[in-house]
Protein backbone atom coordinates (compact mmCIF):
# COMPACT_ATOMS: atom_id res chain seq x y z
CA UNK A 1 0.00 0.00 0.00
CA UNK A 2 1.42 3.25 -1.16
CA UNK A 3 -0.45 6.54 0.48
CA UNK A 4 1.22 10.02 0.39
CA UNK A 5 -0.01 13.72 1.14
CA UNK A 6 1.19 16.12 -0.82
CA UNK A 7 -0.04 19.45 0.58
CA UNK A 8 3.21 20.76 1.99
CA UNK A 9 4.86 20.46 -1.56
CA UNK A 10 2.56 22.93 -3.08
CA UNK A 11 1.86 25.91 -0.82
CA UNK A 12 -1.50 28.70 -1.57
CA UNK A 13 0.15 31.07 -3.92
CA UNK A 14 -0.24 34.84 -2.74
CA UNK A 15 -3.96 35.96 -3.38
CA UNK A 16 -5.83 32.56 -3.84
CA UNK A 17 -7.78 30.31 -1.74
CA UNK A 18 -9.81 26.75 -2.21
CA UNK A 19 -12.99 26.94 -3.46
CA UNK A 20 -13.33 22.88 -3.62
CA UNK A 21 -11.63 21.26 -0.10
CA UNK A 22 -11.59 17.74 -1.34
CA UNK A 23 -12.62 16.65 -4.78
CA UNK A 24 -11.84 12.39 -6.50
CA UNK A 25 -10.26 12.64 -9.35
CA UNK A 26 -13.14 10.61 -10.55
CA UNK A 27 -13.38 7.56 -13.63
CA UNK A 28 -9.49 7.07 -12.50
CA UNK A 29 -9.69 3.25 -12.96
CA UNK A 30 -11.64 3.42 -16.70
CA UNK A 31 -10.62 3.21 -20.23
CA UNK A 32 -7.01 2.36 -19.54
CA UNK A 33 -6.52 4.96 -17.36
CA UNK A 34 -5.70 2.72 -14.24
CA UNK A 35 -2.12 2.27 -15.68
CA UNK A 36 -1.36 6.48 -16.05
CA UNK A 37 -2.85 6.58 -12.47
CA UNK A 38 -0.38 4.31 -10.80
CA UNK A 39 2.51 4.98 -12.37
CA UNK A 40 1.34 8.67 -11.17
CA UNK A 41 0.72 7.32 -7.73
CA UNK A 42 4.35 5.61 -7.66
CA UNK A 43 6.11 8.55 -9.13
CA UNK A 44 7.97 11.51 -7.95
CA UNK A 45 7.34 15.71 -8.69
CA UNK A 46 3.56 15.27 -9.28
CA UNK A 47 1.70 17.55 -10.14
CA UNK A 48 -2.26 17.91 -11.87
CA UNK A 49 -3.41 20.09 -14.65
CA UNK A 50 -6.92 21.03 -15.50
CA UNK A 51 -7.83 21.06 -19.37
CA UNK A 52 -11.67 21.82 -20.44
CA UNK A 53 -12.94 19.16 -22.63
CA UNK A 54 -16.16 21.27 -24.46
CA UNK A 55 -16.12 18.44 -27.12
CA UNK A 56 -16.70 15.37 -25.05
CA UNK A 57 -19.88 14.45 -26.35
CA UNK A 58 -21.28 13.28 -22.99
CA UNK A 59 -21.13 16.37 -20.42
CA UNK A 60 -19.80 20.26 -22.62
CA UNK A 61 -18.73 21.02 -18.94
CA UNK A 62 -16.10 18.26 -18.60
CA UNK A 63 -12.67 18.89 -17.44
CA UNK A 64 -10.01 16.78 -17.99
CA UNK A 65 -7.39 16.19 -15.20
CA UNK A 66 -4.02 15.29 -16.48
CA UNK A 67 -1.13 14.18 -14.31
CA UNK A 68 2.21 15.28 -14.72
CA UNK A 69 5.48 13.77 -12.74
CA UNK A 70 9.14 13.29 -12.93
CA UNK A 71 10.17 10.82 -16.41
CA UNK A 72 14.14 9.32 -16.68
CA UNK A 73 14.19 11.93 -19.74
CA UNK A 74 11.70 14.44 -19.19
CA UNK A 75 8.18 15.03 -17.26
CA UNK A 76 5.20 12.62 -18.21
CA UNK A 77 1.86 14.22 -19.13
CA UNK A 78 -1.17 11.72 -19.05
CA UNK A 79 -5.01 11.65 -18.76
CA UNK A 80 -5.99 10.32 -15.05
CA UNK A 81 -9.69 10.87 -15.41
CA UNK A 82 -12.21 13.74 -14.32
CA UNK A 83 -13.34 16.56 -12.55
CA UNK A 84 -16.50 15.46 -10.70
CA UNK A 85 -18.94 16.67 -13.34
CA UNK A 86 -20.88 18.96 -10.56
CA UNK A 87 -18.03 20.67 -9.99
CA UNK A 88 -17.03 21.07 -13.23
CA UNK A 89 -20.66 22.37 -14.23
CA UNK A 90 -20.27 24.79 -11.50
CA UNK A 91 -16.90 26.07 -12.76
CA UNK A 92 -18.17 26.39 -15.90
CA UNK A 93 -21.63 28.42 -15.11
CA UNK A 94 -18.92 31.08 -13.44
CA UNK A 95 -16.81 31.39 -16.51
CA UNK A 96 -13.68 31.02 -14.58
CA UNK A 97 -12.65 27.33 -15.61
CA UNK A 98 -9.27 29.43 -16.76
CA UNK A 99 -8.40 31.00 -13.73
CA UNK A 100 -8.98 28.23 -11.32
CA UNK A 101 -5.94 25.33 -10.31
CA UNK A 102 -5.44 22.01 -9.36
CA UNK A 103 -3.70 21.32 -6.04
CA UNK A 104 -2.91 17.56 -5.28
CA UNK A 105 -4.11 16.29 -1.72
CA UNK A 106 -3.82 13.12 -2.02
CA UNK A 107 -2.77 9.34 -3.73
CA UNK A 108 -3.57 6.05 -2.92
CA UNK A 109 -2.22 3.03 -4.08
CA UNK A 110 -3.52 -0.39 -2.37
CA UNK A 111 -1.96 -3.62 -2.53
CA UNK A 112 -5.35 -5.11 -4.82
CA UNK A 113 -4.50 -2.41 -7.47
CA UNK A 114 -6.83 -0.13 -6.15
CA UNK A 115 -6.21 3.69 -7.02
CA UNK A 116 -7.31 6.62 -5.26
CA UNK A 117 -6.20 10.34 -5.98
CA UNK A 118 -7.56 13.53 -4.29
CA UNK A 119 -7.29 17.33 -4.88
CA UNK A 120 -8.51 20.51 -4.40
CA UNK A 121 -9.42 23.24 -6.46
CA UNK A 122 -8.01 26.84 -5.97
CA UNK A 123 -8.50 30.28 -7.20
CA UNK A 124 -8.27 33.70 -6.74
CA UNK A 125 -9.81 35.26 -4.17
CA UNK A 126 -11.41 38.21 -5.78
CA UNK A 127 -13.31 35.85 -7.91
CA UNK A 128 -14.26 33.59 -5.58
CA UNK A 129 -17.90 34.93 -4.95
CA UNK A 130 -18.34 34.52 -8.81
CA UNK A 131 -18.12 31.01 -8.44
CA UNK A 132 -19.99 30.92 -5.10
CA UNK A 133 -22.76 33.77 -5.07
CA UNK A 134 -23.95 34.64 -2.02
CA UNK A 135 -26.81 36.97 -1.16
CA UNK A 136 -26.30 39.53 2.34
CA UNK A 137 -28.44 42.02 3.67
CA UNK A 138 -27.46 45.84 3.96
CA UNK A 139 -26.26 45.31 7.32
CA UNK A 140 -24.80 42.10 6.36
CA UNK A 141 -22.79 43.33 3.33
CA UNK A 142 -21.55 46.50 5.46
CA UNK A 143 -20.22 44.21 8.39
CA UNK A 144 -18.43 41.69 6.19
CA UNK A 145 -16.88 44.65 4.37
CA UNK A 146 -15.45 45.79 7.52
CA UNK A 147 -14.62 42.35 8.78
CA UNK A 148 -12.38 41.31 5.27
CA UNK A 149 -10.90 44.88 5.42
CA UNK A 150 -9.70 44.04 9.54
CA UNK A 151 -8.30 40.76 7.88
CA UNK A 152 -6.77 42.41 4.76
CA UNK A 153 -4.91 44.95 7.05
CA UNK A 154 -3.75 42.25 9.19
CA UNK A 155 -2.27 40.11 6.87
CA UNK A 156 -0.37 43.40 5.75
CA UNK A 157 0.90 43.84 8.39
CA UNK A 158 2.07 40.21 9.38
CA UNK A 159 3.57 40.83 5.68
CA UNK A 160 5.12 43.72 6.50
CA UNK A 161 6.83 42.22 9.34
CA UNK A 162 8.01 39.38 7.17
CA UNK A 163 9.37 41.59 4.44
CA UNK A 164 11.32 43.49 7.19
CA UNK A 165 12.86 40.57 8.89
CA UNK A 166 13.50 38.74 5.34
CA UNK A 167 15.08 42.09 4.10
CA UNK A 168 17.76 42.65 7.42
CA UNK A 169 20.82 40.58 7.63
CA UNK A 170 21.10 38.52 10.86
CA UNK A 171 22.82 40.66 13.38
CA UNK A 172 25.77 39.09 14.60
CA UNK A 173 26.00 37.80 18.68
CA UNK A 174 28.66 40.12 19.48
CA UNK A 175 27.05 42.95 17.95
CA UNK A 176 24.06 42.27 19.82
CA UNK A 177 26.11 41.95 22.96
CA UNK A 178 27.96 45.69 22.74
CA UNK A 179 24.55 47.70 21.33
CA UNK A 180 22.65 45.41 24.64
CA UNK A 181 25.53 46.91 27.27
CA UNK A 182 25.36 50.10 25.61
CA UNK A 183 22.00 50.44 25.69
CA UNK A 184 21.31 49.29 29.70
CA UNK A 185 24.25 51.72 30.16
CA UNK A 186 22.11 54.74 28.95
CA UNK A 187 18.93 53.86 30.39
CA UNK A 188 20.67 52.82 33.88
CA UNK A 189 22.42 56.55 33.60
CA UNK A 190 18.83 58.22 32.84
CA UNK A 191 17.72 56.34 35.82
CA UNK A 192 19.64 58.39 38.01
CA UNK A 193 18.96 61.17 36.25
CA UNK A 194 15.28 60.82 35.92
CA UNK A 195 14.19 58.62 38.48
CA UNK A 196 12.27 56.67 35.94
CA UNK A 197 11.29 53.04 36.08
CA UNK A 198 14.20 51.14 33.53
CA UNK A 199 11.01 50.39 31.75
CA UNK A 200 10.73 54.35 30.69
CA UNK A 201 13.91 55.09 30.95
CA UNK A 202 15.13 51.99 28.25
CA UNK A 203 11.29 53.00 26.22
CA UNK A 204 10.51 50.14 24.51
CA UNK A 205 6.58 49.18 24.48
CA UNK A 206 4.40 52.09 26.35
CA UNK A 207 1.68 49.94 27.87
CA UNK A 208 4.41 48.19 29.80
CA UNK A 209 5.07 50.74 31.97
CA UNK A 210 1.34 50.69 33.45
CA UNK A 211 -0.10 48.92 36.46
CA UNK A 212 -0.34 45.06 36.04
CA UNK A 213 -3.57 45.54 36.21
CA UNK A 214 -3.83 47.76 32.96
CA UNK A 215 -1.18 45.75 31.30
CA UNK A 216 -2.54 42.12 31.97
CA UNK A 217 -6.60 43.64 30.47
CA UNK A 218 -4.91 45.41 27.78
CA UNK A 219 -2.49 41.83 26.73
CA UNK A 220 -5.97 39.78 26.99
CA UNK A 221 -7.86 43.12 24.85
CA UNK A 222 -5.37 41.97 22.14
CA UNK A 223 -4.65 38.50 22.79
CA UNK A 224 -6.86 37.64 19.29
CA UNK A 225 -5.68 40.59 17.55
CA UNK A 226 -3.57 40.14 14.44
CA UNK A 227 -2.73 43.53 13.26
CA UNK A 228 -1.86 44.20 16.56
CA UNK A 229 0.44 41.44 17.87
CA UNK A 230 2.01 42.16 14.19
CA UNK A 231 2.81 45.52 14.88
CA UNK A 232 4.14 44.95 18.41
CA UNK A 233 6.65 42.62 16.84
CA UNK A 234 8.04 44.79 14.26
CA UNK A 235 8.38 47.58 16.92
CA UNK A 236 10.15 45.56 19.49
CA UNK A 237 12.37 44.24 15.96
CA UNK A 238 12.93 47.45 15.19
CA UNK A 239 13.76 48.52 18.13
CA UNK A 240 16.36 44.93 18.92
CA UNK A 241 18.29 46.54 15.72
CA UNK A 242 19.21 49.57 17.56
CA UNK A 243 19.48 48.53 21.10
CA UNK A 244 20.10 44.94 21.03
CA UNK A 245 17.56 44.13 23.68
CA UNK A 246 16.12 40.27 21.85
CA UNK A 247 12.37 41.13 20.85
CA UNK A 248 9.51 39.16 23.63
CA UNK A 249 8.97 35.89 21.92
CA UNK A 250 5.33 36.07 23.16
CA UNK A 251 3.54 38.08 20.28
CA UNK A 252 5.55 36.22 17.67
CA UNK A 253 3.76 33.03 19.44
CA UNK A 254 0.76 34.73 19.41
CA UNK A 255 0.95 35.51 15.25
CA UNK A 256 1.46 31.69 14.72
CA UNK A 257 -1.70 30.39 16.87
CA UNK A 258 -3.81 33.11 15.60
CA UNK A 259 -2.62 32.45 12.04
CA UNK A 260 -2.87 28.42 13.05
CA UNK A 261 -6.42 28.92 13.49
CA UNK A 262 -7.74 30.90 10.85
CA UNK A 263 -6.00 27.77 8.93
CA UNK A 264 -3.56 30.23 7.47
CA UNK A 265 -0.52 27.80 7.09
CA UNK A 266 1.28 29.07 4.33
CA UNK A 267 1.58 32.54 5.80
CA UNK A 268 2.37 30.99 9.51
CA UNK A 269 5.13 29.38 8.03
CA UNK A 270 6.51 32.39 6.35
CA UNK A 271 6.31 34.44 9.70
CA UNK A 272 8.20 31.74 11.58
CA UNK A 273 11.20 31.14 8.68
CA UNK A 274 11.58 35.05 8.93
CA UNK A 275 11.28 34.61 13.01
CA UNK A 276 13.71 31.75 13.25
CA UNK A 277 16.04 33.25 10.57
CA UNK A 278 17.28 36.11 13.66
CA UNK A 279 16.02 33.97 16.81
CA UNK A 280 16.62 30.33 16.60
CA UNK A 281 16.96 30.11 20.37
CA UNK A 282 16.43 31.98 23.30
CA UNK A 283 16.22 32.94 26.85
CA UNK A 284 12.29 31.18 27.85
CA UNK A 285 10.61 28.12 26.56
CA UNK A 286 8.27 30.46 24.04
CA UNK A 287 11.89 30.66 21.92
CA UNK A 288 11.91 27.26 21.59
CA UNK A 289 7.88 26.57 20.94
CA UNK A 290 8.24 28.66 18.42
CA UNK A 291 11.32 26.68 16.86
CA UNK A 292 9.38 23.59 17.44
CA UNK A 293 6.25 25.10 15.38
CA UNK A 294 8.12 26.21 12.34
CA UNK A 295 9.94 22.61 11.89
CA UNK A 296 6.26 21.48 12.19
CA UNK A 297 5.80 23.10 9.04
CA UNK A 298 8.63 22.25 7.64
CA UNK A 299 11.21 25.18 7.79
CA UNK A 300 14.51 24.40 8.54
CA UNK A 301 15.75 25.93 11.59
Amino acid sequence: MQKKHHLDASPIPTGFRIYFERLPVVEVGMNGRKANATEFCKASGQSLALVPEPTNKHDGNAIIVLGEWKGWFRRKRKVLGYVPAETAATLAKSGNVAYVQPRLLKTYLGTDGFVEIEFQIIGPKDLYESVFPKKHTRAEESSKATVDQRNIDATEQVRSVIELMDSTPVMAPEKSQALSKAHFRKAWARMLETGETYGQAAGGLAFLNRSQDKVRGHLRSIDNDLAAQAEIVEDTFRDYLKTGEVPPPYYAWRIAVILSKAKRKDLEREFLASWCKHFPKGNGSRYDDLVVRARKLGVEV
